[in-house]
């Protein structure tokens, strides 16, 4: 495993979408869709699993911050799944 590791952008896109849609979702509907993000992830081969552990902290994090709070958090995690 090299240090610049690419992965595929097909996750990080989907999770700009639900951040997207998220700003006129309501809270369940959000985080059903961080749940699907979740399970991407969990199916996906191309993370090691210190990076898995951390996009799991990163989409805790954000499904529990309040609605302003969580651009910040949501620019760490795409950072991780690039």
């Amino acid at each position: 495993m090299g240090l610049l590791r690419r992965h595929d952008n097909n996750i990080a896109l989907a999770f700009e979408r639900v951040m997207e849609y998220g700003k006129t979702e309501t809270e369940k509907e959000f985080v059903d869709s961080l749940n699907l993000i979740t399970n991407e992830v969990a199916k996906s081969d191309d993370y090691s699993t210190n990076e898995k552990l951390k996009i799991y902290e990163l989409l805790t994090i954000i499904a529990n911050c309040s609605a302003r709070d969580r651009t910040r958090y949501a620019k760490k995690l795409i950072r991780v799944l690039r």
